[in-house]
């Protein structure tokens, strides 16, 4: 009973397939943009950010028609000049205070208990998609971070739904 935000790179869309990630919306889980690549985009012009955000847009609306207004700039680092694109595109930065590391600390155990510690009612939490080969650890922090949501008998929203609740 647990529903996401998936914050997408357009670049890993190369990696899965439309079925699959139909299936996430399907199932009431929501995607949003993530950028173009997953690196930063601090340094970046105006036109070049827009470009690659754009570039991703257009990919994600082969999923769905309804991209959401959310947005998570890699890394969480966010510059003035990406901030006006995002003002202008009318898209929100999403921010999250409850994340452990997990691209560095293989450790699934460790993540969850970290998350935990630092979650409340509200909290927006980061764990980044296990993929074959890359964080696959992240499978089992996910599973034992939900676990203990429940057992706090948490709800867990997607952030649009979190928005909903606040207003």
């Amino acid at each position: 009973n647990a529903h996401a935000t998936f914050f997408i790179a357009g670049s890993h869309c190369n990696n899965v397939s439309i079925e699959n990630v139909n299936s996430l919306i399907d199932d009431g889980h929501e995607i949003a943009n993530h950028n173009m690549m997953d690196w930063s985009y601090l340094d970046y012009s105006e036109e070049d950010f827009l470009y690659d955000f754009n570039k991703a847009g257009v990919i994600l609306y082969e999923y769905t028609n309804n991209i959401i207004k959310w947005y998570r700039a890699p890394f969480g680092k966010l510059s003035k000049t990406m901030q006006k694109v995002l003002d202008d595109n009318n898209m929100i930065h999403v921010v999250c205070d409850a994340f452990a590391n997990d691209t560095a600390i293989p450790d699934p155990e460790w993540i969850s208990k970290f998350i935990l510690k630092r979650v409340q009612p509200g909290s927006i939490i980061l764990i980044h998609m296990p993929e074959r080969g890359v964080r696959e650890w992240n499978f089992e922090a996910i599973r034992l971070t939900l676990e203990g949501l429940k057992e706090k008998e948490m709800k867990i929203v997607t952030i649009t739904e979190l928005s909903n609740m606040e207003n």
